[in-house]
């Protein structure tokens, strides 16, 4: 099993199999960038009154801008 950002994010949700969840535990402990990026998840969804960006219109928003300002980019 990779080590993905889909892998990670059902990882932190609980949903893989016991013993995926194993292997990607072990991927993570492995990996700086994978405990960093789990963190920074953590961080981020835990935050209260967090909004979308609009859709559409004259303030839409590219969502890769606001990736990058949650960064610290």
């Amino acid at each position: 099993m990779r080590l993905t950002l889909r892998t990670l994010l059902a990882y932190l949700d609980d949903t893989l199999e016991p013993t995926q969840a194993k292997i990607i535990g072990l991927k993570v402990a492995d990996s700086e960038q994978a405990r960093e990026l789990m963190d920074h998840i953590k961080q981020v969804t835990r935050r209260r009154r967090i909004a979308a960006p609009p859709a559409s219109g004259a303030s839409k928003i590219d969502p890769n801008t606001i990736a990058d300002i949650s960064m610290g980019r």
